[in-house]
């Protein structure tokens, strides 16, 4: 894990800038998820957009996370 951090950081080309999008992300997971919720429940929105709230704000992410990952990955595969 320490590898791929420092990988991340220092060889990725945008590797800061995915780091503190994923920190968003999980800051944006925390906050969002029960306003999400609380707008469903009390003021009737409708189950599709709610639905497709989650899918944005989990999926958006996990994207930035996983991208850099499976580059590293690869990257691993084919220097061995």
């Amino acid at each position: 894990m320490i590898t791929y951090l420092k990988w991340l950081l220092e060889k990725h080309k945008y590797g800061k800038i995915k780091f503190i999008l994923f920190l968003f992300g999980i800051t944006q997971c925390f906050l969002l998820t029960e306003e999400l919720y609380i707008e469903y429940a009390q003021y009737d929105m409708p189950l599709l957009p709610l639905i497709g709230g989650y899918v944005a704000l989990y999926g958006f992410t996990i994207g930035i996370a996983l991208q850099p990952y499976t580059i590293y990955k690869e990257q691993r595969r084919f220097k061995r």
